[in-house]
């Protein structure tokens, strides 16, 4: 059976084409060389040249003291105020234009100036004299008679078990409470009907008023009762204003 032929020409090498990429490769590198030694050569460091200053040469001069002239040379080089102000410096003009200081008040004089007469104060006349009424009369106020505030009364209230065997609020004389809403005691009755215990639920007043209030408490009597041995209750406390007649 013959083979079929192959479709697919990609599949098929190239036997006979020559690879010329190592020539390729070898042009790239030149190239890149010449463009390195480009760089180097744009980018190259110049140090900068040193100038040279020209040197004056020295002289010695050997200066003899007997000799008049070379002693007055002598003396002046070992005075050391000869350079601020010298004998050829007489010679020049003792003010220079350059480091002349001309003040912008030169040429002006200080003078008085005239005195502004005084304006002549002119007589006002007088509105109010000192036996003239500024103020209108004021009526007098009617006095009306002052009436007492009513009479308010400190009373113990009970809770509705408390009650039952008692009254429903009891007066309490002579206690001073300013916030009669914040105190509230627990009380504990026994079978009896006397208060065994009081314990103070909430407290706003101060030591000396608490201590009168539980007095009071302890004081209060209620009705005996054969059913429970001990019950609990509270008692809260009301400012009462007395009815006028």
């Amino acid at each position: 059976m013959p083979a079929k032929p192959h479709t697919h020409e990609s599949l098929i090498f190239a036997w006979g084409a020559r690879d010329h990429s190592t020539w390729h490769l070898v042009v790239a590198l030149v190239l890149l060389m010449g463009g390195m030694a480009g760089f180097f050569f744009i980018f190259r460091i110049v140090h900068p040249v040193a100038q040279r200053l020209p040197t004056t040469p020295q002289h010695v001069i050997s200066l003899d003291p007997r000799d008049p002239a070379a002693l007055a040379l002598i003396h002046r080089a070992q005075d050391r105020s000869f350079a601020l102000l010298s004998e050829d410096d007489t010679t020049l003009a003792l003010e220079s234009p350059l480091l002349a200081f001309r003040p912008s008040f030169e040429g002006y004089q200080i003078e008085l100036r005239e005195m502004v007469p005084a304006i002549a104060a002119m007589p006002q006349p007088r509105l109010f004299t000192a036996a003239s009424d500024v103020l209108p009369p004021v009526p007098r106020r009617a006095t009306g008679t002052i009436t007492a505030p009513p009479v308010a009364t400190l009373r113990a209230v009970m809770s509705p078990s408390l009650a039952k065997r008692g009254p429903a609020s009891v007066e309490i004389p002579g206690i001073k409470l300013t916030q009669p809403t914040r105190v509230q005691f627990r009380v504990a009755i026994s079978s009896s009907g006397q208060i065994i215990t009081a314990l103070p639920l909430s407290s706003a007043e101060d030591a000396e008023v608490m201590q009168q209030l539980h007095a009071a408490i302890i004081a209060l009597r209620f009705e005996p009762s054969s059913i429970r041995r001990i019950e609990w209750g509270e008692i809260s406390f009301r400012w009462e204003v007395a009815a006028t007649p």
